[in-house]
């Protein structure tokens, strides 16, 4: 019974070892697993001791009256075998190290932010090595500019949007549209315009939609501008519809006719506060293209938002510019500085 009773007092070792022996498998598990013997020993004892005769309460007796050193020998030792198991250690728990894997988009953010920042002469001359010998007899490749602000482009007030006269065009062939009557048509025809109409063209594409539209850039004489509201879900989403912001809405068709075919560029800040825009072909001359990148990023810092609260400021407006050719693979980023310098020289022209 003694004995019983001090394997009882073991009790939290024993839970405590439980887990140990369940985790480890080894080792400690020992100690307890002889600990717990015992404990069935004593209590399988206890049981036979109940099931006998008289001489079972004698024995009970005695047991009680064991000596206190006998008892906190068998402790001890017990105690010893659980501190100190015999056998070799436990092998480790293992542990699975869990790494983050990063996606594709994060890989291609971090190898573009360890792109180096090259002078526009150096962007433009390894934009034009990235386009050699892939479909050069086809076609030859256009070299557009992405340039990236620090604005909020969903507020009115920062929007970015005009429009450039590139000194050396864009290289590509635009067919012009007119939309004009009248005496203003005739003066569009002999400008040089590719479409010249008025309320037929107008019918033709409210009925027809996107199929009657055969030109690239469209403009409109005051005087029928009303008549093209019918159109104007047609003409509005590909940029298309004249606006007096960017002249295409003018008196003046002979010039603006001719300024659409010597380099006009229209832009304007996406969502994402890009700006995109064709900058030239692969075939110019490095001086033609670094013009006109020079000319287009002076009509960009010109257009910067003053005067409004949380506008950017000149250091802040401006976050980077980048090239990049149809079909070559990966942009050049260039410096900023770079493109303030080239800007402010374009602008003292």
């Amino acid at each position: 019974m003694a004995l019983r009773q001090a394997l009882r007092a073991l009790g939290p070792l024993l839970r405590l070892g439980g887990g140990g022996a369940q985790a480890g498998g080894g080792g400690r598990g020992w100690g307890v697993r002889s600990l717990r013997n015992m404990s069935a020993a004593a209590d399988t004892s206890e049981e036979e001791e109940r099931g006998g005769s008289e001489d079972n309460d004698e024995g009970e007796d005695e047991g009680e009256a064991l000596d206190e050193d006998a008892l906190a020998a068998a402790h001890d030792e017990a105690v010893a075998a659980y501190m100190e198991p015999e056998g070799d250690a436990p092998r480790p728990p293992r542990r699975i190290a869990r790494t983050l894997t990063s996606t594709s988009s994060d890989s291609k953010s971090k190898s573009k932010a360890n792109l180096p920042s090259l002078s526009i002469a150096e962007a433009i001359a390894s934009v034009k090595a990235n386009t050699k010998g892939k479909n050069q007899k086809r076609f030859v490749q256009a070299i557009d500019i992405a340039v990236r602000l620090g604005l909020d482009p969903k507020r009115s007030d920062m929007l970015v949007r005009g429009v450039v006269n590139l000194p050396h065009g864009t290289g590509k062939k635009i067919r012009v549209c007119v939309f004009a009557e009248g005496e203003q048509a005739d003066e569009a025809r002999a400008a040089g315009a590719d479409v010249v109409g008025g309320d037929e063209l107008i019918a033709a594409i409210k009925a027809n939609g996107v199929a009657a539209i055969d030109f690239d850039k469209a403009i409109a004489h005051p005087a029928i501008m009303p008549k093209l509201a019918a159109i104007a879900r047609v003409l509005g989403p590909r940029g298309m519809m004249p606006n007096p912001k960017v002249g295409t809405l003018t008196a003046n068709i002979t010039a603006a006719v001719a300024a659409m075919r010597l380099g006009r560029v229209e832009f304007r800040a996406e969502k994402n506060a890009i700006v995109h825009a064709c900058v030239g072909k692969a075939n110019f001359d490095d001086a033609h293209l670094e013009a006109n990148v020079a000319a287009f990023m002076a009509a960009i810092i010109e257009l910067r938002p003053k005067g409004i609260k949380g506008a950017p400021s000149a250091t802040n407006y401006l976050m980077g510019a980048s090239l990049s050719s149809t079909m070559g693979k990966g942009s050049f980023r260039i410096q900023k500085e770079a493109l303030v310098k080239a800007a402010a020289d374009a602008g003292k022209l």
